[in-house]
């Protein structure tokens, strides 16, 4: 038997080096020829080894898998926006195995989608299925990393201050509340109405906002000011509820949902404005916090260009060239 030479100890084991080229020689002592080529020889490899493990798997299986084991780890509205996501990527290429499609059918499903936003993000959730379909040993190669996305404008729609208080002064207690919240704060949606007595301390309205919870971990404290205090009803001489109910409540006392809550703005959206381009969504008033707080902090983002990207929407004020002659 030839002599065995291994060419570098990060290869696999039983990848050897023999007259320039590489080969791989199997637990039957067959010998397979790889390729000259370092690279392809890997990727040859790759391919050799996971046939067995690939053979009769579709991303049908794998995104059952995915639903099962990594969309529960999600916050409950991006499970809700995953799960209609994967649906359609399922009902174009579910009965695919995983290195059958290629960036040329990705490419072909962005077009035809003919909704450049919700394309992408559906091509990065395909992305996030194939990184853990090579975990689990399924697929070999990822082909959304060759893949552009679609260019996107960043939402540029500021709230002035006379729209949030004509939304506000006709919206009901709930509403008002949250909108106060959220411009004092910059908190999301799912944040204000998940608040309740624990995230009163003797310090401010402390928050872990539930997006960082399984990234970052950061928290927020929100020091006390009397504007707050009077937002939330708290007292200055308490130190802390450290219990109790939601602070903000339905007209009956009970938990506000996010869909029904939604469900609310829009009916009182329709209502002050025919037209569509005038209203603005809740999420935008995190975007006038943003634009209107000189704190940078406010948001939480540990990375600032994603503050002065998406949230920095008031003009800036300049001052004009005096033209002197």
């Amino acid at each position: 038997m030839p002599r065995r030479r291994r060419i570098n100890q990060h290869l696999p084991q039983r990848v050897y080096l023999k007259r320039n080229t590489y080969y791989f020689v199997d637990r039957a002592n067959k010998w397979h020829r790889l390729s000259r080529d370092y690279f392809e020889a890997l990727q040859r490899y790759a391919e050799l080894n996971l046939a067995p493990v690939l053979e009769g798997r579709t991303l049908d299986t794998i995104i059952d898998r995915y639903l099962r084991d990594v969309v529960p780890t999600k916050a409950v509205q991006t499970q809700r926006d995953n799960t209609a996501e994967l649906a359609r990527l399922r009902a174009v290429f579910g009965h695919m195995a995983p290195g059958e499609i290629t960036p040329q059918h990705i490419y072909g499903y962005m077009d035809a989608r003919r909704a450049p936003v919700r394309a992408n993000r559906e091509k990065a959730l395909l992305s996030h299925v194939y990184k853990y379909a090579i975990r689990w040993g399924y697929a070999a190669d990822n082909p959304c990393r060759l893949v552009e996305s679609n260019k996107e404008k960043p939402r540029d729609r500021y709230v002035t201050d006379d729209e949030f208080w004509r939304v506000h002064d006709r919206a009901s207690a709930p509403i008002q509340m949250a909108m106060q919240i959220a411009v004092a704060t910059g908190l999301r949606l799912s944040d204000i109405l998940a608040l309740d007595g624990s995230n009163i301390t003797r310090d401010g309205l402390l928050v872990r906002p539930h997006k960082t919870t399984r990234s970052t971990g950061r928290r927020l404290l929100f020091r006390w000011t009397p504007e707050l205090r009077a937002i939330l009803g708290v007292r200055a001489d308490d130190h802390g509820a450290g219990a109790g109910g939601r602070l903000v409540r339905g007209v009956r006392g009970q938990p506000l949902t996010r869909s029904g809550f939604q469900s609310s703005w829009q009916r009182l959206m329709r209502s002050l404005f025919a037209k569509r381009e005038e209203r603005f969504t809740f999420h935008d008033l995190r975007a006038k916090a943003g634009s209107d707080s000189r704190d940078g902090r406010l948001l939480g983002h540990a990375d600032q260009r994603t503050l002065n990207r998406h949230y920095r929407r008031k003009p800036e004020v300049v001052e004009p060239v005096e033209i002197v002659r």
